[in-house]
């Protein structure tokens, strides 16, 4: 067994150097090892996300920090022990309070999800005194966010929001998903063409984008990214749709967005 860790230990940091070095270059052979890459850590990070799905069903969940408070919104099928890793790296730079919940009905229409968004919100501002709120999403949590914010939530409440992996402009593997949400974030969806236009025309939001050009599950990865401005916008190009969830690049670039916002004044 032993060996067999040793093995494996050996692999992935081999696989890590080789993705590294791909990371200098342009190619189709380079962009096949960001793809072995981010397929061998979306495995791991699909077991690791098995492991702690129960943990967001026990326990009372600790909020700590005084800053301006971050709602995380998880994506479809999927529960608030999606951020238990992002959540604890935000915790560690210093942002926070910081919230999960579980979305109910996972097969309600986004709208539906976003009202119980809307709830919590309600919540949070009762708990904290503050009527400012950060919404991050990941996935279909990224379409909920962004319907709150533009459609639902009142003037000047969500003063930023971040999506990541998120079907902005839809992918072609909603297909295959049931339900209400599973329909709507399909390519050419009216409800997402209606809600890209009220991004894009927002004046009290800044929305912040994060996708993967390996994503297995946002097809075409382009989807996950609106607009054409390149500093709310993070590519990466070796992490699968999960992995996103469990990567300290992105916990950084979060940070990096959620300072500024704090340094400098709203500009939509």
């Amino acid at each position: 067994m032993g060996l067999f860790i040793a093995l494996i230990l050996a692999f992935l940091g081999f696989l890590k150097l080789l993705n590294y070095l791909a990371s200098k270059r342009e190619g189709i052979v380079f962009s096949l090892i960001h793809w072995i890459h981010a397929i061998t850590f979306e495995i791991f990070g699909i077991c690791l996300s098995g492991i702690c799905r129960a943990s967001a069903y026990f326990g009372k969940q600790k909020v700590e920090g005084s800053g301006q408070p971050i709602l995380m919104v998880h994506g479809y099928l999927h529960n608030g022990s999606a951020w238990i890793y992002q959540k604890r790296q935000l915790a560690k730079l210093g942002k926070g309070p910081i919230y999960t919940f579980n979305l109910k009905r996972p097969f309600a229409s986004i709208e539906d999800h976003a009202r119980q968004v809307a709830q919590k919100a309600i919540e949070i501002e009762k708990e904290t005194g503050r009527s400012d709120l950060i919404l991050i999403g990941h996935s279909m949590g990224g379409l909920v966010s962004s319907l709150y914010a533009t459609q639902l939530a009142p003037p000047g409440k969500i003063t930023h929001v971040i999506t990541i992996g998120s079907p902005l402009s839809g992918t072609h593997i909603a297909k295959i998903a049931i339900g209400a949400d599973g329909r709507e974030m399909e390519r050419g969806s009216p409800k997402l063409v209606a809600l890209s236009e009220a991004i894009s025309n927002s004046q009290g939001t800044v929305f912040y984008h994060i996708g993967s050009k390996t994503d297995q599950i946002i097809i075409p990865h382009t989807s996950a990214i609106l607009g054409s401005n390149s500093d709310r916008h993070m590519v990466i190009k070796d992490l699968g749709h999960i992995s996103l969830l469990y990567s300290p690049r992105i916990a950084r670039k979060i940070s990096e967005w959620i300072t500024e916002s704090t340094q400098n004044p709203l500009q939509s």
